[in-house]
């Protein structure tokens, strides 16, 4: 009668260990996926607060237009400029292999031919703060004449919102 006994103990206990076994797993899967919804919601805010590294403003001026160029439309980058009577017009910032090009046409409304002219171009954040300035020539211009400024950077400047020029 003995040995019935000590049998039916250990099949017993094979039961409870399977079950506890079951419960620390079924534990486990249940922390991972919290632990994963905390790190999704801690990155991606839903209250409309930016998460440190994330820049909506950003967003609401780049956009892809082939797959790894990007183009600014940011309106304040975009509006004429004029520098001594020189125009600057249909500027356009575009970023590709992170080479940055800012193209624009330049017009002389000075009423006389100009020189070649060096320019600097300063590109400004969304709070006025300088990112780079970079050197432009602009060609001999007769009066009422129109070129184009073509500046390449080799860094990735597209989140520029604004620009400054001046004349050296």
């Amino acid at each position: 009668m003995e040995k019935g006994k000590s049998k039916k103990t250990a099949t017993s206990s094979n039961t409870n260990n399977k079950k506890s076994a079951r419960i620390v797993i079924i534990l486990i899967i249940v922390l991972v996926v919290i632990l994963i919804f905390l790190i999704q919601r801690n990155f991606y805010r839903n209250d409309g607060e930016v998460s440190p590294g994330q820049n909506n403003t950003v967003d609401s001026y780049v956009e892809e237009i082939e797959s790894g160029v990007k183009i600014n439309k940011s309106t304040k980058l975009n509006e004429a400029k004029d520098i001594n009577g020189l125009l600057i017009t249909n500027i356009q910032l575009t970023t590709e292999s992170g080479m940055t090009t800012l193209l624009a046409d330049v017009t002389n409304n000075t009423g006389s031919k100009t020189e070649v002219q060096t320019v600097d171009i300063t590109l400004l954040d969304n709070n006025g703060q300088e990112l780079t300035t970079v050197t432009g020539i602009i060609s001999e211009l007769e009066a009422g004449a129109t070129t184009q400024l073509n500046i390449a950077m080799t860094s990735d400047y597209i989140n520029a919102y604004d620009f400054k020029v001046t004349m050296n």
